[in-house]
């Protein structure tokens, strides 16, 4: 029997709650209760896939044989009606102001481990699951954040804060303090299970305790569609629809028969509902305790690439197999390892009947009514040889490009007696590779000719198809014969194979990583150039930051989502039917462009945005998912689901879009092609030995800001109310005028924080702000428009692509005699973010430009308006310069660094020449040039690469902010409003840190407010580096307005304290509140340049295309930095950032121009196993700045440019394999978009002919 339970129970943050099971659906995640319902927002959501690590919480709950296990879990992944009997902990129960903050908090603000903040819960509430399952080395806490990302802080200083806490650690941290509630749960009893269900007509939710009541339930539920519910981890892959949304679902994670494990000498008996930890702690324990057990370890590593810790803690064996089950094309890398090792699968129907299969077999087995019970490993003796492996895009967290599983009984004349050869990825139905293996069977491995014929048989027997996004076939094919290769290679003689080849047989290593950072700053001027901690540090560790997406509902609030037309640009839409949509249940409205009062269209004239970008499609469809309109509902699951409901009709087109610019030229669109600049040369240089053609193109990138577009606007009795995650309010108070045709007086504008933005909440934030403003202005009600993650990457644009086309002549030693170059940027639809100026200055870097002649080109493609991105122009210039030195050094033969300095202005850029020779010798660069060549000769399938690369950017200061500064009679407190936009930057610190410099007062005396247009009118769009100066610029000049006030008051009474001083000027009725204003005309400030250098070494395997980074060296120029620790972040975030957009950032777009990679699943940013081993940052001494705010220098993108040392760096590396593979060619190729695993491996232009032992 079965007991009907009407609520949901659970403890949280120590005490015990209550869900009616009425007001959830199991479609209600513990990510949306928590959010919606409870206000914990200090659990974020963003991705809504268990892909970023923003929802992460803590759990403890009774194992199946009645042990405590504690975990952490992706709150949005989460059923809550799985969340029956737990004890959950999110960041505010372990920690706050009042109960005070837990250890782990502390640590990461302490070591600045935070800038915007969103991703920061997450990962404090992993470290303290992980912290919390017992003592865990530094290598097992770095391996831990696969499943966390971050866009800010480059991933160093949180891993540095929390490997303090690693049993191993020379700075081990006393994690002793417990919050309240951590010590009522550990004193609470756990209360006795008790099978229960839920009736939730039309669905049911069960949960069982014993395999034989599952089994009676499957006999009985008759036709509904049903699901056994263990971690609910497959939503994150595939997305449930209306047609598979189950009517049953049935919580199995209590079953002890499937949970539980036995182990005998001759075999595994595993429970097929183990959690992958599970499995992966079990597998390393076998693995020392029993020789015919060995293997195991090598599958535990296999297991360690499977999604990350908080999926494998609650994603199970059988889930993960069920998945492989329907989707066939899922590369299921449970279901290799186990097919690999010859494992049975053992499944029982409702009549207790058992089969036995092979996972193979199981493929086409109907699982209906069945339930996978047990899985049976064998054991295998020493002559039984067990490899498996898992290619990625990056290192963690990422499903398999391929992976391979292969073993071999090999006799001890090196005869096969019989093979397992596996592959995934390779096409839906593939998976053993029979006729290789018949083929190797009493064949002596071991010999060359024989591993020839090994490989033609898998070239000719693996036939991969290509599904975009799927990297393309050639590649897949390559990689699987190498992988084979690999293989051989690692369980061969060593006396059978050469030393050079020996470097084939491992994959590359990676150590525990390590950083180190060198500042300055300067006592006497302290707070100003203190290293300090951000003044939102605590806050936003603890959770208690509050972003738009925090906002409590309001009453009668409403929520929207946009329809997108999905159709092929160029398309005409002849209808629009909302019909359905407004027949959905709590659905309101539907607004299109003929709702729209005012003007359809987010760009304001006056503010220098000529170039119209309509809110809402209203004819021509001009990219794919363009906007067409919105849904209002009550919620935000029925607008979601409603806008899929709205049916929209269109024409064809009658031309055929143009994605890029290489299609607008190969069509030649003139039309498309708008000349912008030219760069004449003032001379040509005549000793002409060598002329270089060539071509270089680079690519888009999301900006992945982890709080996604979103907008809260509420109409008052004057107007409207605006909460807006944007860079820019005067550009949102002007599209929201024009659209709605009301007064820009009307317009209230408030802006406390933005989870990130790197240039996507500029001018593009107009959109959620102007589609949430017309829902509130029709309606009279308050509405949210929050953009999902794929909406966000659908609808707004990215990173500017650049195609450069190129011709260089020069003398023997490199130096450039002329050099014509065109240089073309992808608008897409848009030109209102226009990077063209700063394309200019940058493709120049530091090099002697009177021989050179250039254009640029804006180019208008069928995609939507692209947008600025951290460095916008910068990046995309210096990389083509670069790319170009580098093709020069390696056309003529000539060190690069050689070449850079044959062309530097060294006249014109001293500190830039000191910052080099200091670069090279500091960090020994010759020494480590002639060890890389040496590595590179001896070992053919690794290959290291280097790459120094010198920067000069210059920095504009044309902006406006004004900043308000009022000084409380009270008690002397400061409150600061100022222009700028705090989006993880450190602005605030900075405007802290400065104002108590100023006064002279303590930095707890001053408090930074959120960010208004009243006070701050007309403000421009924070970004480009230069917010934080010129902020503080205007901050100086208010205080310097007051200090003028107080000083008669002063000057008669010297001695009185700060306080005193205040209450004096107040009895005196002096005006204790004033405002700064800063623009490009102000004095004392001028465009001034910025030096760095980097020196990056790479390791890559070229078997597999993977590289690791080694170290990575740079001397960056601050000038005096106000901050520090602020600047030392920033650095680090714009690096990674670079590194991520150069290596495996991938935009992948259907034929329509459907952008295919818009989701976690498949567009991978830098993790925190992508980060340098050795990252090594050090600030110059010798560089204050007489133009900059208080000698500083900016500090937030020039860093992103210097990372081309990365790709140039692989292309050393790759160059050397080139060399050997295949003479013939030339040993450069062009960058064409990053330089991915695949177009590494690619690169390389090796092939299995060459493959010998």
């Amino acid at each position: 029997m079965m007991k009907l339970e009407s609520e949901i129970t659970f403890h949280l943050g120590g005490n015990q709650h209550a869900v009616n099971s009425s007001d959830v659906t199991p479609e209600t995640t513990l990510n949306s209760y928590l959010r919606d319902k409870l206000q914990l927002t200090a659990t974020k959501k963003m991705c809504l896939e268990g892909g970023c690590g923003s929802c992460i919480v803590a759990v403890e709950a009774l194992e199946a044989d009645g042990t405590k296990k504690v975990f952490a879990v992706n709150s949005c992944l989460v059923s809550i009606f799985s969340c029956h009997g737990w004890k959950i902990l999110t960041n505010e129960g372990i920690g706050d102001p009042l109960i005070g903050y837990h250890a782990i908090q502390k640590l990461l603000a302490d070591n600045n481990g935070t800038q915007c903040g969103f991703c920061s819960s997450g990962m404090v509430m992993n470290m303290y699951a992980l912290h919390e399952s017992g003592p865990k080395t530094e290598l097992e806490i770095e391996d831990s954040f696969g499943g966390n990302l971050c866009r800010c802080t480059g991933y160093r200083p949180i891993l540095t804060a929390f490997k303090k806490l690693a049993s191993d650690s020379d700075d081990i941290e006393d994690v002793g303090l417990c919050s309240k509630a951590k010590c009522e749960s550990k004193c609470r009893q756990t209360c006795e299970k008790i099978p229960v269900y839920f009736d939730l007509e039309p669905t049911k939710w069960m949960k069982v305790y014993k395999l034989v009541d599952l089994l009676e339930i499957l006999r009985t539920t008759g036709n509904r569609r049903y699901m056994l519910v263990a971690g609910n981890t497959a939503r994150g892959v595939y997305l449930l629809t209306p047609s598979t949304t189950p009517e049953l679902y049935i919580d199995v994670t209590a079953v002890k028969e499937l949970t539980t494990y036995t182990a005998l000498d001759s075999s595994l008996v595993l429970g097929g509902n183990m959690s992958l930890n599970d499995t992966m702690s079990l597998f390393r324990k076998i693995a020392r305790k029993n020789s015919k057990f060995t293997y195991l370890d090598k599958m535990a590593d296999h297991l360690d690439l499977v999604a990350h810790v908080p999926v494998r803690n609650i994603g199970t064996l059988a889930g993960n197999l069920m998945i492989k089950h329907h989707h066939n094309e899922f590369p299921s890398d449970v279901f290799l390892i186990l097919e690999t090792v010859a494992a049975t699968l053992v499944i029982v129907d409702v009549d207790q009947n058992e089969t036995r299969v092979s996972p193979q077999e199981f493929l086409e087995v109907d699982m209906n009514k069945k339930v996978l019970k047990q899985i049976l490993l064998p054991a295998y003796g020493p002559e039984y040889f067990y490899g498996s492996y898992k290619i990625m895009p990056r290192a963690q967290n990422a499903h398999a490009m391929v992976n391979a599983g292969f073993l071999l009984n090999i006799d001890n004349l090196g005869q096969v007696k019989s093979a397992r050869i596996v592959y995934g990825g390779i096409n839906p139905t593939f998976v053993h590779a029979f006729n290789t293996e018949a083929l190797l069977l009493k064949n002596p491995l071991f010999n060359n000719n024989v591993l020839q014929q090994i490989f033609q048989s898998l070239d000719q027997e693996l036939k991969p198809d290509w599904v975009l996004p799927d990297p393309s076939p050639s590649f897949r094919k390559q990689l699987a014969i190498n992988l084979f290769y690999k293989y051989v290679l690692s369980i061969a003689p060593p006396q059978k194979i050469s030393e050079r080849n020996k470097s084939g047989a491992t994959l590359l290593s990676r150590p525990v990583s390590s950083g180190t950072q060198q500042i300055y700053s300067k006592e006497e001027l302290y707070p100003l150039t203190q290293p300090i901690l951000k003044v939102e540090a605590l806050a936003q560790t603890s959770g208690q930051a509050q972003y738009i997406l925090d906002m409590p509902d309001l009453p009668h609030q409403l929520h929207c989502v946009f329809v997108k037309a999905q159709a092929i640009p160029g398309s005409t839409i002849t209808n629009i039917n909302p019909i359905k949509a407004l027949n959905y249940p709590d659905v309101v409205a539907f607004y299109s462009a003929k709702d729209i009062p005012g003007m359809n269209n987010i760009a304001v004239a006056k503010l220098d945005m000529e170039v119209e970008e309509k809110l809402f499609c209203d004819n021509v469809v001009q990219h794919y998912s363009q906007p067409v309109g919105i849904i209002v509902a009550n919620n935000l699951e029925a607008a979601e689901a409603a806008a899929k409901l709205v049916k929209i009709s269109t024409r064809p087109p009658t031309k055929k879009p143009l994605f890029t610019i290489q299609d607008v030229l190969a069509a030649n669109e003139t039309s498309r092609i708008t000349h912008q600049t030219s760069f004449k040369p003032k001379s040509k240089g005549t000793d002409i030995k060598t002329v270089i053609n060539g071509k270089t193109s680079v690519r888009g990138q999301y900006h992945f800001h982890m709080e996604t577009q979103m907008c809260v606007v509420i109409p008052t009795e004057d107007g409207l109310d605006i909460f807006a995650s944007t860079q820019w309010m005067q550009g949102i108070q002007g599209a929201v005028s024009q659209i709605l045709n009301i007064p820009s007086q009307k317009i209230s504008m408030f802006v406390r924080r933005l989870g990130g933005a790197f240039g996507a909440k500029q001018s593009k934030s107009c959109f959620p702000a102007g589609a949430a403003a017309l829902a509130a202005f029709k309606l009279n009600r308050p509405v949210k428009m929050w953009m999902n993650f794929h909406d966000n990457m659908d609808i707004i644009g990215k990173r500017y692509p650049l195609y450069n086309e190129y011709e260089v002549g020069v003398n023997a030693s490199g130096v450039i005699q002329y050099l014509t170059s065109n240089l073309y940027s992808d608008y897409g639809i848009g030109g209102n973010e226009p990077m063209y100026p700063l394309l200019v200055n940058q493709f120049q870097n530091c090099y002697v430009v009177d021989t050179w002649t250039f254009d640029t080109y804006t180019v208008v493609t069928d995609n939507a308006a692209q947008c600025y991105t951290r460095a916008p122009g910068t990046v995309e210039g210096i990389t083509a310069i670069e790319t170009i030195m580098d093709h020069i050094a390696n056309t003529i033969k000539l060190d690069p660094v050689d070449v850079r300095r044959a062309n530097m202005d060294g006249p014109s850029n001293p500190l830039l020449v000191d910052f080099l020779d200091d670069l090279m010798k500091s960090d020994d660069i010759v020494k480590r040039k002639a060890d890389i060549e040496q590595y590179n000769k001896v070992n053919k399938w690794k290959k290291k690469g280097i790459s120094v690369i010198p920067m000069k950017y210059v920095m504009g200061v044309g902006s406006n902010f004004t900043t308000v500064v009022s000084i409380y009679n009270i008690d002397g407190g400061v409150a600061v409003s100022h222009g700028g936009i705090e989006m993880g930057q450190g602005i605030n610190t900075k405007v802290v840190q400065v104002c108590a410099y100023k006064f002279g007062i303590p930095m707890e005396k001053v408090s930074v407010k959120s960010t208004y247009n009243v006070t701050s009118p007309n403000s421009f769009p924070s970004g480009g580096s230069l917010t934080s100066e010129t902020v503080v610029y205007s901050l100086l000049r208010a205080c310097d307005v007051l200090l003028e006030r107080i000083k008669p008051i002063r000057e008669k009474n010297p001695k009185a304290t700060w306080e005193e001083l205040i209450q004096l000027c107040y009895e005196k009725n002096v005006c204790l509140s004033a405002n700064g204003f800063y623009s490009g005309d102000s004095p004392g400030v001028a465009s001034y340049t910025i030096f760095g250098v980097m020196a990056l070494e790479v390791e890559v395997d070229i078997l597999t295309g993977k590289h690791e980074i080694l170290r990575l060296d740079i001397l960056e120029d601050v000038g005096q930095s106000m901050s520090p620790l602020i600047d030392i972040g920033q650095l680090e975030g714009a690096v990674l950032m670079g590194i991520g957009y150069h290596t495996m950032e991938e935009l992948i777009y259907s034929a329509e121009g459907q952008l295919l990679t818009n989701r976690t699943w498949n567009y991978k940013v830098p993790g925190a196993k992508d980060i340098p081993q050795d990252f090594r940052v050090r600030f110059s001494n010798k560089s204050l700045n007489p133009l900059g705010v208080l000698n500083s220098k900016a500090i937030a993108e020039p860093p992103t440019c210097l990372t081309i040392a990365l790709p140039l760096a692989l292309r050393a590396a790759v160059a050397s394999a080139r060399r050997e593979a295949s003479p013939e060619h030339a040993s450069w190729y062009p960058i064409d978009g990053p330089s991915t695993v695949e177009n590494t491996l690619l690169s390389s232009l090796i092939n299995y002919k060459q493959f010998t032992l």
